[in-house]
């Protein structure tokens, strides 16, 4: 029977009547093969019987009849058929003589072709006597020995289906006792498996109509039935378990929901507990060692801008750089800390890119030099000399390459390659060294924070390596790619690939014919001979070992070792920073030049062209440079707030830089409070950490006595060393009107000056001749439009990259001024403050990275205006930015035009 579920649907077929017709088909096919393989043994059997019969027959007759057939008497013959042709079943039968002449026969001879020979060579098969009606068997007649004749008989196949049907009769019987027996035992089988089934299907159902998990299958059977019925009831256990536990659970549930949040809620306090300390931490450290480097920092600033002989004036650079390098070795923790809360910041600032490889081979040049190691820098052909970047963040990557090269390195040398991919818009940066290698199974972790090659390297060589993992994030975040590869015990090469934009491209030097060509390099590190030998080959020199070579490239210490001057052209000698061998040897007339090593751009690229065009070497670009001057400020009155001593002598040097000498001291905010009170004050500088109360306090004080007195608002800048963590915006939220991150520079100081005190701006720096003094900007009283010290940084950079990359800063300001302008006017119409900030704050940068300050300066007030105050600018100001930008526009092209034709 077939099932049918409650909407009618058909749902299953009985197992019993499946079984049933199961049991039925397997008799019918075992009984229909019985039947057909007996029915064939039967005819077998038939030919068999058949044959036999006929043979004996045929003997008889042929031997009854041989004499007559040797005489050729058919009447005996005849007589002898006649007495066989009674016998059952038999047609036909003839004697043939030899010769084929039939001598006699009896019965139908018609009949003779269609008969099946029982002795046919190919046989009979069982077909074929089912397929015929007659058959036939021939004998030879033998008389005295010898064949006279052939005896042929033909019998009927009739008595054949007698014996098939009575076969097949026995078959049906056996077929139906069969049949009977198997739906006999089916029935046992379905009354013995179905209806356990049956019963376990009727149970399920109604677990599943009605949700009573407390009904149990019969287990009636220890079979698989039974097995199942009984794995079922243990499911239904299962289920009835989890409801209760549901059941505990819900009534629990809202207890428990209070008690994970409490649980939540205490975790995520402690994890902001050890955020903030670790944030805290890191802003305390970098507050206490920034504070120390501001009076080095600033005082090498000043001493490097002294009157001092060129070596002395050295010697204050190498420590203003070597405090900058400090101080990028504190913002590495730093920046770890920005890259692990996703706020870190690149600039995007006109870059030289001998600039970056000339600071950093002078940084490491004494720790090289310490361990006997040669480190050079080679810039390929075909390099941008400049381009759009973040130099700080590009030094600061190969710093940390360059560092850890000299770190593992003990013999050979460091050498940094800068080529170019792209026609120069993809540049590649490599340091390789001959150092110790990296095992090929630390190579997949070697930019992981902390990670080193093992233990051992970390305690024979120190470091963390985190230099690399911040690396890392700033190629990743520049758009780049970094990776290295290595051989132990071979070195290491860490590179890096970023896409730039470029500004300009280098002005190749190339020999003057009448210049000779041979250049012999001697007594110089693997590194810096690399690197001479491809700029002479560059330039169309061919260095080499000559016996005779027109010029000489060699160490001073060589050359002090000769004690005598190389016969042939002219000599170039290489000499560390602060090594006698170099003065000695220039006195002594031994070289025409002496180049510090590691070898830089600066020098190298101004001595090159001056040998491959033979005239007199200059000194390098940017040895002895003045000093840009600052702005002045001569009427202004300024309190400086700090606790630390030195702080303060620093400050008040700085300010005297810029022509204030009316300063008050004071060592904490409490002082800072009650000496505003007295008014008078032009600028406060108030540090931010002060003992009795802090400058963030301090201000808030200031600002509370100048609301109840009604008084001008005295700008008040934070002077503080905080970079990260809540104190490094704290300013902002205590009124302040701007920062001054310690340490800072001369110029950055005088940008502050500038941009909070432009009333009280007196005598500034010559302008170069023939560009225009113009107008400054509304309410910018005294403002330049240009900045001297900008133009001076650029002016330095063109000189080395060449006016490319002039005309292009200068067309890069000239195409997005307007647009950022736009967007300011656009953000001010919609009323939307922090959009009008965003807009200033782009356009400000701008205008402050190609020297417009007048029009920086009034940005810079809108800024601030709609950031703090929420404030949108009024329409008459912003009217005067559109002809001050355009101004500033044809004030750079003339002051560049002018530089050009100098």
């Amino acid at each position: 029977m077939t099932g049918i579920n409650r909407s009618g649907a058909r749902a299953y077929r009985s197992l019993a009547q499946r079984l049933g017709w199961a049991v039925v088909g397997a008799v019918l096919i075992a009984l229909s093969a019985g039947t057909g393989l007996s029915v064939w043994n039967e005819l077998d059997r038939y030919a068999v019987d058949k044959r036999a019969a006929l043979l004996d027959l045929a003997r008889v007759f042929a031997s009854a009849s041989a004499k007559a057939a040797a005489a050729r008497d058919p009447e005996p013959v005849e007589a002898v058929l006649r007495a066989i042709a009674d016998q059952n079943n038999l047609v036909y039968a003839a004697l043939t003589l030899s010769d084929g002449t039939l001598l006699a026969e009896q019965g139908l001879g018609l009949r003779l072709a269609g008969d099946v020979d029982l002795d046919r060579q190919e046989g009979v098969s069982a077909l074929d006597l089912a397929l015929t009606r007659t058959v036939s068997l021939s004998v030879p007649v033998i008389s005295a020995g010898r064949p006279v004749g052939r005896v042929t008989v033909i019998s009927e196949t009739a008595d054949l289906s007698a014996r098939l049907l009575h076969l097949l009769r026995n078959a049906a019987v056996a077929a139906s006792l069969a049949l009977l027996i198997g739906l006999l035992v089916s029935w046992r089988l379905q009354k013995a498996l179905t209806r356990p089934l049956i019963a376990l299907t009727e149970t399920m159902n109604a677990v599943r109509a009605n949700h009573d998990y407390a009904t149990l299958a019969p287990v009636t059977t220890n079979d698989e039935v039974g097995a199942l019925a009984a794995t079922f009831n243990g499911l239904l256990g299962a289920v009835r378990t989890r409801d209760q536990a549901l059941a505990r659970h819900r009534a629990t549930l809202e207890q428990e929901v209070s008690d994970r949040t409490a649980d939540l809620s205490e975790a995520k306090q402690v994890a902001e507990a050890a955020n903030a300390a670790k944030s805290t931490f890191l802003a305390t450290m970098s507050h206490e060692i920034r504070t120390p480097m501001n009076g080095m920092l600033v005082m090498a600033e000043l001493l490097a801008a002294a009157d001092l002989p060129q070596r002395q004036r050295r010697y204050a650079e190498v420590i203003a750089r070597s405090g900058q390098s400090l101080l990028a070795i504190i913002n590495d923790i730093l920046d770890f800390a920005k890259v692990e809360a996703g706020k870190l910041e690149l600039e995007r600032i006109p870059v030289a890119t001998a600039e970056i490889t000339d600071t950093v081979v002078t940084l490491f040049g004494e720790r090289a030099r310490a361990k006997g190691l040669d480190l050079a820098a080679e810039i390929a052909p075909g390099v941008p000399s400049a381009f759009l970047g973040d130099p700080v963040r590009l030094g600061q990557v190969l710093g940390n390459f360059v560092n850890n090269a000299l770190k593992f390195t003990e013999a050979g040398h460091v050498l940094i390659r800068v080529g170019a991919r792209s026609e120069g818009r993809i540049l590649e940066m490599s340091v390789t060294d001959t150092g110790i290698g990296i095992p090929a199974a630390t190579l997949p972790t070697i930019f992981s924070a902390f990670s080193q090659a093992d233990q051992s390297t970390t305690r024979r060589f120190g470091g963390t390596g985190l230099g690399l993992s911040i690396a890392q994030s700033l190629v990743g975040a520049m758009g780049g790619e970094i990776g290295v590869t290595s051989e132990l015990g071979q070195g290491s090469t860490f590179w890096v690939r970023l896409p730039v934009e470029i500004l300009a491209m280098p002005d190749a030097v190339r020999r003057d014919p009448a210049v000779p060509a041979s250049v012999r390099i001697e007594a110089l590190g693997a590194a810096t001979g690399r690197v001479a030998e491809a700029g002479l080959r560059d330039a169309g020199f061919a260095p080499g070992a000559d016996a005779a070579p027109a010029h000489w490239i060699l160490s001073a210490e060589a050359l002090m070792r000769r004690g005598k001057r190389p016969g042939g052209g002219r000599v170039l000698a290489l000499a560390p920073m602060g090594d006698p061998s170099g003065a000695q040897v220039l006195r002594a007339g031994l070289a025409d030049e002496v180049l510090r090593w590691p070898l830089v751009q600066a020098e190298w690229r101004p001595a090159l062209a001056a040998l491959a065009a033979g005239t007199a070497f200059e000194a390098p670009a940017g040895q002895a440079a003045a000093t840009p001057d600052l702005p002045r400020f001569d009427a202004a009155r300024v309190l400086v707030a700090d606790d630390n001593p030195v702080n303060r002598e620093v400050a008040a040097e700085a300010l005297n830089r810029c022509g204030i000498t009316r300063i008050v001291m004071v060592e904490n905010g409490q002082e800072a409070v009650e000496a505003a009170r007295g008014g008078g004050f032009d600028l406060v500088l108030m540090d931010g950490s002060m003992p009795v109360l802090d400058g963030f306090a301090a201000t808030r004080a200031i600002r509370a006595d100048e609301a109840l007195a009604g008084t001008r608002r005295v700008p008040v800048v934070a002077l503080t060393a905080h970079v990260i963590g809540t104190a490094a915006d704290a300013w902002q939220a205590a009124g302040m009107d701007g920062v001054l991150v310690k340490p800072f520079t001369l110029a950055d100081l005088a940008r502050m000056l500038a941009a909070t005190l432009p009333d009280h701006a007196g005598a500034r720096a010559p302008v170069p001749d023939g560009a225009p003094e113009e107008a400054p900007a509304a309410g910018a009283t005294d403002v330049r439009l240009l900045d001297p010290d900008t133009l001076a940084s650029l002016s330095e950079i063109a000189a080395q990259s060449g006016t490319p990359f002039i005309e292009r800063l200068l067309r890069l300001f000239r195409d997005h001024g307007p647009t950022a302008l736009d967007a300011l006017e656009a953000a001010t119409e919609a009323g939307d403050a922090p959009a009008v900030a965003s807009a200033a704050h782009g356009l400000k940068s701008m205008s402050v990275n190609v020297g417009a300050q007048a029009l920086g300066h009034a940005l810079a007030r809108i800024e601030r205006q709609a950031r703090l105050d929420g404030i949108c600018p009024e329409a008459g100001l912003l009217a005067g930015l559109r002809p001050l930008l355009a101004d500033t526009q044809a004030a750079l092209q003339s002051h560049f035009r002018v530089m050009r034709a100098a």
